[in-house]
């Protein structure tokens, strides 16, 4: 459980740079605003097929270990060339090979705790919760290094990080059966068959879309109200911190409401939340306002990655934790970076939050109809 915590701290740490921080390195390098928000949404689309792709892989070789080793050591390689050119398109057509193997990385760790926490009967919650200690640390750290050596070392900054998080790698234990049942494509024709599952990606996805785009855009928005880099990273912080509490008892809360139930919660948090992004404009208000992510997170992703791992066969877990992720981060990250990028540069931040929060009251509608209608099935049972 150790080595599985520190590997998260690291991780995440490490996508810390790659989210809350790269916003402000391509806005150095000139990029604006519907330019950056283009190359995040690139870096999403890829990411919707390079995650199911690699947990296939996983569920083929049953390892998640090896999988996650190699994409590592891809995405190391990659970033070397990144970080070294400056024209809009070489930064595009990178960040979507970047994008390929980093962005499958957190979902197969994923898939890791899950499947150590079941096996041992471990908190999920206590260890997912060092990957949010990971990227507040990483946002805070970094943030203060570029604000005193510059933004130009923010590469050197990830490949130190994502070595140590190799390294680390190797000390991770699988936890994969020897005997699982062997998985072929019409596995997965089968998983895309499943309306429960169909349902829950396409719930999950109205409601996480407007996390992603707060994600993409909330860096560029604040700098331009005149946050510090140092001021930026803090927002990171309080929002990742701030999850502590809800990661480590959100397993006992699994043990008294239903994983649809507590999604429904979070759904209807986020839509005030994003209300009340609408109302501000200093950075000191959404710095404190972050702490928000506290409760709508963990809740959210802890439930609905359970109820996932309950709805899938176990053999093709990895996949479907994959597919779910491509969904809600990379399809979601596509629709909230792209369409909030043009949304914010047309009809102002205040707007685009509005429109959050009601795509995301759109999601706790249908996520309640769908809590009710499994109910009266079970009554009539």
């Amino acid at each position: 459980m150790f080595r599985l915590s520190i590997f998260f701290f690291l991780l995440f740490s490490a996508f810390s740079i790659t989210g809350g921080l790269m916003p402000l390195y391509l806005k150095e390098l000139g990029l604006s605003t519907e330019q950056i928000g283009l190359q995040l949404a690139m870096g999403a689309v890829i990411s919707i097929v390079g995650q199911p792709f690699f947990g296939f892989v996983s569920d083929k070789i049953q390892s998640t270990k090896r999988v996650l080793i190699v994409i590592m050591f891809a995405a190391l390689a990659v970033s070397f060339f990144y970080f070294s050119v400056q024209s809009s398109f070489l930064l595009l057509i990178l960040f979507m090979t970047l994008n390929l193997f980093a962005s499958s990385t957190g979902p197969l760790t994923e898939n890791l705790s899950i499947t150590y926490s079941q096996r041992n009967n471990k908190n999920y919650g206590a260890i997912r919760l060092w990957g949010d200690v990971g990227v507040g640390t990483g946002s805070v750290v970094f943030g203060f290094l570029i604000g005193v050596i510059g933004l130009q070392h923010l590469g050197k900054m990830y490949a130190i990080i994502l070595i140590l998080t190799i390294i680390v790698s190797f000390f991770l234990q699988d936890g994969r059966k020897t005997n699982a049942k062997a998985i072929t494509l019409g596995s997965i024709h089968q998983l895309f068959k499943n309306r429960e599952y169909m349902l829950f990606l396409s719930i999950c996805l109205l409601i996480f879309m407007t996390h992603r785009m707060n994600d993409s855009l909330l860096t560029v928005y604040i700098s331009d109200l005149g946050a510090t880099e140092l001021q930026v990273g803090v927002s990171w912080m309080v929002a990742t911190f701030s999850t502590v509490p809800l990661f480590i008892i959100v397993g006992k809360l699994l043990t008294q409401y239903k994983e649809l139930t507590l999604i429904f919660v979070a759904a209807v948090l986020y839509c005030v939340r994003w209300f009340l992004y609408s109302l501000f404009n200093e950075p000191i208000a959404f710095i404190l306002l972050q702490a928000m992510h506290g409760i709508t997170f963990p809740i959210f992703i802890v439930a609905a990655m359970f109820f996932v791992t309950r709805i899938v066969p176990e053999e093709i877990a990895a996949t479907g934790q994959t597919i779910f992720i491509a969904v809600i981060v990379g399809l979601g990250g596509l629709i909230g970076s792209g369409g909030g990028g043009y949304f914010m540069s047309h009809f102002g931040a205040s707007a685009t939050y509005l429109l959050g929060a009601s795509i995301t009251a759109v999601g706790s509608v249908l996520c309640l109809l769908t809590v009710l209608s499994r109910r009266s099935r079970q009554m009539n049972y």
